[in-house]
């Protein structure tokens, strides 16, 4: 076994670090400066400066615009890179939301792709996000939120597919169709597939705030409308609750890559994800030819061990800062 050597990000106390750098990747807290590859789950409180894309940033504004208002939003335009200190910076689209990136970092010894949250790719790619560039670096580090083998999805527009055809049959029976969907991803998707073959989404107010930026960015979004509005076809976060909501006789269907583990308390479940799967990580990471692969979150573990088998060096970094290098 080679002796091991400290991987090139750390776990810091506003989370995850560039060594020898004050760059946090998706930070805790309000450190000096740090990188929101994309707007989907951002914090309340973000850093001194943000660097994101103008597109999570108009999202920000639309969902989040306090939180804006607290932090030096540093725009970065695909592909056009920019010095902060001794660090090169460069992002790429990332495929997984409007807007979401991956970002290259490159100083003296280093050459770092942080891919974050990447989306699918070729029939799994996302309809309403930028396609997602294939990057290549020495030191890759990937979110491994689907991670594990078993979450391989189908093809998106299969996927979109079912999900008419939940809604078909649910008017058919005289009941309302209720689609529990991310509120900024597959809420777009779905308001461009159902939207564009005359159905009419009562959005829930988080997804038609994010719908709107969509249409004000150029995505050909149509038949959304607000909650309390007419239409056909009911869509809500997760985190709404359908007790509150006058719906009538209806029917649920939850969107989402956890739908291979099998919802509870649903009609239907669809592994709409936006995400990339097990296999598209793990297609993604020997594509980039790195040297060594950083898993992180997720199934972090497991992306890790099967990128092993590929013979590639790959570990997990956890939360603690005890970091088992297996395999160096």
């Amino acid at each position: 076994m080679r002796e091991a050597i400290a991987p090139e990000v750390e776990r810091a106390a506003h989370g995850l670090r560039v060594r020898g750098h004050q760059l946090h990747l998706e930070p805790r807290g309000r450190p000096p400066l740090g990188f929101l590859a994309h707007a989907r789950g951002a914090r309340p409180v973000l850093p001194e400066r943000t660097i994101a894309t103008p597109a999570t940033v108009a999202l920000l504004e639309a969902a989040q615009p306090r939180a804006l208002r607290r932090t030096a939003a540093l725009p970065a335009a695909w592909g056009k890179s920019f010095a902060l200190g001794t660090l090169r910076l460069t992002v790429h689209p990332a495929g997984h939301v409007l807007g979401s990136a991956q970002l290259r970092c490159e100083a003296d010894g280093l050459d770092l792709v942080y891919a974050a949250d990447i989306g699918g790719s070729g029939k799994r790619a996302s309809l309403t996000a930028e396609p997602r560039e294939q990057l290549s670096c020495r030191t890759l580090v990937i979110r491994a939120l689907y991670g594990a083998p078993r979450y391989v999805f189908p093809p998106r527009e299969e996927l979109l597919e079912r999900v008419r055809a939940f809604v078909d049959a649910s008017l058919r029976e005289g009941k309302t169709p209720v689609l529990i969907a991310a509120a900024l991803g597959a809420a777009q998707d779905l308001a461009l597939w159902l939207g564009g073959r005359g159905h009419t989404l009562r959005m829930h107010a988080t997804a038609h705030r994010a719908c709107e930026v969509y249409a004000a960015q150029g995505v050909p979004l149509k038949g959304f409308t607000k909650l309390d509005a007419d239409g056909d076809v009911v869509v809500v976060p997760p985190t709404a609750r359908l007790s509150r909501l006058q719906l009538g006789d209806h029917r649920v269907c939850s969107l989402g890559g956890r739908a291979l583990d099998g919802v509870k308390g649903v009609d239907e479940a669809i592994p709409l994800s936006d995400h990339a799967g097990f296999d598209e990580l793990l297609d993604y990471a020997l594509r980039s030819g790195a040297q060594r692969v950083l898993a992180v979150e997720g199934h972090a573990d497991e992306l890790a061990a099967a990128l092993r088998d590929k013979g590639l060096e790959a570990m997990a970094i956890r939360e603690h800062h005890q970091l088992p290098l297996p395999g160096f």
